[in-house]
Formats: C-alpha cells, sequence, structure tokens
C-alpha cells in the first residue's frame, strides 16, 4: 500500500466518525476521556474543560495516545485508528479562529452553545465559559484492519501534521 492510499484511507476513517478517546498520564495515573474532534489534514481538533482531568494531565505531559473505532459484532469485522502524539492548547488568535471555523463546519450546533449558551441552559453557559480548543497532532497513525486478517495493522508516520516515509505493515 502507499503512503496516500494509507493516508486517504485514514482520513476517510475520520472523516466517517464523531469521537475518539485520548488516554493521558498524570503520575501513576491514567486516564481516557471521549471527546468530538474535526480533522484539519492530520491534526485532530476538540474543545474541553481546562479544569478536566484529562486537560490538566496533558498541561504537565501533551504526550497522549487516541483511538477512533466503530462498535463491531464480531473480532473479523474490527477496524479503526490507534496514534500516539500530543494534546496542546490551540494558540494565537488566527489559529483558533482557523481551529474553530473547521470545528463548527463539522458540528455547527455548536455554533449555538458558544454564541448564546444562557439560550441552552445557565448550567451549560457556566460550563462553556471554562472551555477551550485543543489539538491533538499525532504522530504515527496504525489503521487497524481485521477484515484482512487478525491483527492487521498499517503505521504511518507522520511529522508537523504531514506523512513521511512509506507505511509498513506491523
Amino acid at each position: 500500500m502507499t503512503r496516500e492510499e494509507l493516508e486517504r484511507i485514514v482520513t476517510d476513517y475520520m472523516d466517517s466518525h464523531t469521537t475518539m478517546t485520548l488516554a493521558c498520564n498524570s503520575g501513576d495515573h491514567p486516564w481516557a476521556a471521549a471527546v468530538f474532534y474535526a480533522r484539519d489534514a492530520l491534526d485532530l481538533i476538540f474543545f474541553s474543560s481546562r479544569t478536566s482531568r484529562h486537560s490538566k494531565a496533558f498541561s504537565e505531559n501533551p504526550r497522549a495516545a487516541a483511538t477512533i473505532h466503530g462498535d463491531y459484532h464480531e473480532w473479523k469485522e474490527i477496524k479503526g485508528l490507534q496514534m500516539e502524539g500530543r494534546v496542546e492548547p490551540v494558540s494565537g488568535k488566527s489559529a483558533q479562529v482557523h481551529a474553530l471555523s473547521v470545528y463548527l463546519k463539522r458540528y455547527p450546533f455548536v455554533r449555538e452553545f458558544l454564541s448564546s449558551p444562557l439560550a441552552v441552559g445557565a448550567g451549560v453557559a457556566k460550563k462553556m465559559s471554562k472551555i477551550e480548543l485543543y489539538l491533538f497532532r499525532p504522530e504515527r497513525v496504525l489503521y487497524v484492519n481485521n477484515e484482512a486478517g487478525f491483527g492487521t495493522r498499517w503505521q504511518l508516520e507522520v511529522r508537523d501534521g504531514q506523512t513521511v516515509g512509506e507505511p509498513a505493515l506491523v
């Protein structure tokens, strides 16, 4: 499989799902959290509260793992993405505007939460005041496809949001 073919499979898979599970570690305490994401090339943008357990962990240690997968009924059907990389807050006005536009294009309903949080409810407004945009930037992506054989995984290396080298069957 070529790098372009695998990158297309990976981005199509990202586009066909909405939720990733992020894993972090703070001290000796692992944690995982599910978040909606929007894709910008291979970077994944998400909202989270600055006070959430995972956001606090990422401020101490930005290294992260993430998965995106469907819900399958047999192991032979399993497909998904396993990734490792870094999480960082989106900083800088132009980067924030860009990330927000990518996110709102995918989830237009979020515009109401951001523009009129009190209209959605006081509890939501309080929570919305604590959120910020984050970026999960993968450095390695594994595409799992059990339809091709149990444990079949193709690896894609990523640097600065761009794929590098040729994919490897691992």
